[in-house]
């Protein structure tokens, strides 16, 4: 690109996954089928920007939120919600809960030499909703009594547990975000990790710690959760970090076809989806495959890129998905 070029682009893109549930039950009361799985995550993204030559600067929105935890909490939560019969035998308990929402400042420069590029990227964040949080324990059940405790460790804008009133705390922080690519005639391959390092700070940041019991026996053969909580509250300043994001693709034409592989690594996990485009019929259409949640993604996009969408979904009733993609961008040069 030269340096009189002059662009704006606009990107929304959202990725969600949840193991155990379809998602929109998984956010409402639980309510769906319960499957085997220990993470739900997800990462959206709102990005504005106005590039010219190497340089860009835009603005840009995200709300991140993560879970882990083992299958029996998910079941035990299960249950809880949906009236069902308390579990047998011992019951672990273990949940992770991570969240941030903030917005920002996104700067970034590219070095190009022949098809190479490197592209660094900062972000000033300031952030207004935080979660960051563990719980661990046990739960038994001696003929019929179920009882247990867990060890609590957590920090919040708001306090989704115990009802903790406080003034909300304000944070700042920065996310480093690194591309990398090349693009020959025929063929081409990107990486790109986000939040390679990431950190946000909370002021006056208010936490709890301490014993959490949480069944109480009401009625007998039902799980409920009820909350009793003894430790201490208060505020202090908190470093939050975040998790980084990787993203990898390699795409190669041959015969009228773009076969491509795509790549992504977070928590731990591996998702990988192949797929194929037809780059000379008209809106360039994409089909991919992701075989990990068996997530089927369409995509179009015109020669030049100045727009394109992908949506992917594991199920045709969207209701049912455990597994969303959402891309849609559009760029506009002078």
């Amino acid at each position: 690109m030269g340096a009189e070029a002059v662009g704006l682009d606009v990107a929304v893109t959202s990725r969600s996954v949840s193991e155990p549930m379809a998602i929109e039950g998984f956010t409402n009361e639980w309510d769906g089928d319960l499957h085997k799985g220990d993470i739900a995550w997800t990462r959206n993204r709102l990005d504005i920007g106005v590039r010219q030559g190497a340089w860009r600067i835009g603005y840009t929105q995200r709300y991140d939120y993560t879970l882990k935890f083992n299958n029996e909490t998910a079941d035990l939560y299960y249950r809880s919600e949906n009236d069902l019969p308390e579990p047998a035998g011992d019951v672990p308990v273990r949940l992770d809960a991570w969240h941030m929402r903030a917005q920002g400042v996104k700067l970034s420069w590219q070095w190009t030499s022949g098809g190479f590029f490197v592209e660094p990227a900062i972000s000033l964040l300031s952030g207004w909703q935080f979660q960051d949080g563990s719980l661990n324990g046990f739960l038994r059940n001696e003929n019929g009594d179920l009882s247990g405790q867990a060890e609590l460790d957590y920090r919040y804008s708001q306090d989704l547990l115990l009802d903790h009133q406080f003034d909300r705390p304000s944070g700042k922080g920065l996310a480093i975000d690194f591309l990398l690519g090349w693009e020959g005639e025929q063929r081409g391959a990107n990486l790109e990790i986000q939040d390679l390092y990431g950190r946000m700070w909370w002021r006056d940041a208010p936490y709890t710690r301490g014993t959490f019991n949480t069944v109480s026996r009401n009625n007998p053969g039902v799980v409920r959760l009820d909350p009793a909580f003894s430790g201490v509250r208060d505020t202090e300043d908190y470093q939050q970090r975040l998790s980084t994001y990787m993203l990898g693709d390699y795409w190669q034409d041959q015969g009228g076809w773009r076969w491509s592989v795509d790549a992504e690594y977070f928590l731990d996990r591996l998702w990988v989806r192949p797929g194929v485009s037809l780059p000379k019929v008209p809106g360039n259409p994409y089909l991919g495959y992701e075989l990990r949640d068996g997530q089927w993604l369409l995509g179009a996009s015109d020669d030049d890129q100045r727009w394109y969408a992908q949506l992917g979904s594991d199920s045709w009733d969207y209701s049912q998905a455990r597994s969303l993609t959402v891309q849609l961008g559009v760029r506009q040069r002078w």
